[in-house]
């Protein structure tokens, strides 16, 4: 592929020195400078040859310390591994990686980068175990792209971060009157979001179900700003991330000069929530105009307009999130540890997080309080992989149970071994 770049850019090279020698040898001014302007005219058309490819193929080996023998995750944890090396790759910004062995198993992988590349599509070239480690070869399409344009890749991602439902709902107000077919039914705000959340792949809760389920005095104050009550309609109605907010629609300043239309104005303000650790994910306000000869007609197509506006946002920044986490190995995975009986159950912990957990890059301790202790962990992998290394991990004196697990979040009980 850059061998083909380098001979495309080389031919325009060649063609564009004997134009611009033609040029030179020309008598007349005027025939020069119109010379000069074809040539550049002819040369527009090549300029995309020369930039760099946007995809790419990639190969890349991902490893996972085998614990317990469990092949099952030791080979998803080195595929999540394999595919972030690829991107890292093939965007080119791994800029230091301190990996640290012993006794053949992983203890530490801290990569200090950031990267804007995805996986448009990947086949396991293959899979083998060296003592106690497992390794996938990968063989990865590396897209650098606008991600929102590639719809494989963005349902590829989505897949990665185990298909997050989405549950949308919004207050709306058309010409000052509270909704337009009831509280109960879609609005115009939210049948557009459900429909753009929808073609980009997303599983979107039926907004109609949530309002005959829950309390209508929960969803006005989740409207509200609530984020804790988001979190709690979200978890009533199995959604990971709950879309609300509030649209309305006013006259904009009567008929149009010399029609029977009206000037109408439309605004949509959504806030994305994620459920399991109430994190607000993506904010959002836009506004827009319509005209038409019915108030209510007019105000419904301007906030349908507003609503196109901010959904495209949303999805972005979403996506945006999803690719950082997946591929720039920056996500921040909650762990909640109950039961402690002692103060060095959770150094324990702690310490294995530090440094026999694979993945993990840093532990904060945000809070212990009456035997319950919340840490945030710095991971590069699937927060069902914490879970899943840590049930068979037997401690000195206490094993760890998992009683939540979800893909920013893992609750643990601590039980004492008798």
């Amino acid at each position: 592929m850059f061998i083909d770049s380098i001979t495309r850019f080389s031919s325009i090279i060649r063609f564009s020195l004997s134009l611009l020698s033609t040029i030179a040898r020309c008598p007349v001014r005027q025939y020069r400078f119109l010379l000069l302007v074809v040539t550049l005219l002819l040369l527009l058309p090549l300029l995309p040859c020369v930039g760099f490819a946007q995809e790419e193929f990639v190969e890349a080996e991902g490893v996972a310390a085998l614990i317990g023998g469990n092949t099952v995750v030791a080979r998803e944890k080195a595929l999540d591994d394999a595919l972030r090396k690829a991107v890292e790759q093939s965007v080119g910004t791994l800029i230091s990686s301190d990996t640290l062995t012993e006794q053949y198993r992983v203890v530490h992988d801290k990569v200090l980068a950031q990267t804007a590349g995805y996986i448009q599509s990947y086949s396991v070239v293959r899979e083998y175990q060296t003592g106690d480690i497992y390794r996938v070869v990968v063989r990865a399409l590396v897209g650098r792209a606008n991600l929102m344009n590639d719809l494989q890749a963005l349902g590829l991602l989505q897949v990665l971060v185990e298909k997050p439902k989405v549950a949308i709902l919004i207050e709306e107000k058309v010409a000052g009157v509270f909704g337009t077919q009831g509280f109960e039914a879609m609005g115009q705000a939210e049948s557009l979001l459900m429909q753009k959340f929808l073609n980009a792949g997303f599983t979107v809760v039926d907004p109609v179900n949530i309002k005959e389920n829950i309390d209508r005095n929960v969803i006005l104050r989740k409207l509200e700003a609530d984020d804790h009550a988001a979190s709690v309609a979200g978890l009533q109605v199995g959604a990971q991330i709950v879309v609300s907010g509030k649209s309305y629609s006013k006259n904009a300043g009567g008929q149009l000069w010399g029609t029977q239309l009206q000037s109408l104005q439309g605004s949509v303000q959504i806030r994305a929530v994620r459920v399991d650790d109430a994190r607000v994910i993506s904010s959002q306000s836009a506004f827009a105009n319509a005209a038409h000869v019915d108030e209510v007609q007019g105000g419904m197509q301007a906030i349908r307009n507003a609503a196109d506006q901010a959904g495209d946002a949303m999805i972005r920044d979403i996506a945006s999130l999803w690719q950082t986490e997946t591929y720039g190995r920056t996500r921040l995975v909650t762990v909640m540890i109950s039961n402690l009986h002692s103060y060095r159950h959770l150094v324990a912990i702690k310490n294995f997080f530090e440094k026999e957990m694979q993945g993990v890059r840093a532990v904060h301790q945000r809070s212990y309080i009456h035997n319950t202790a919340e840490l945030a962990l710095d991971y590069s992998g699937r927060s069902s992989n914490i879970a899943d290394e840590l049930a068979i991990r037997d401690f000195t004196d206490f094993v760890l149970e998992p009683t939540n697990v979800t893909p920013t979040r893992v609750d643990f009980r601590v039980h004492p071994i008798q």
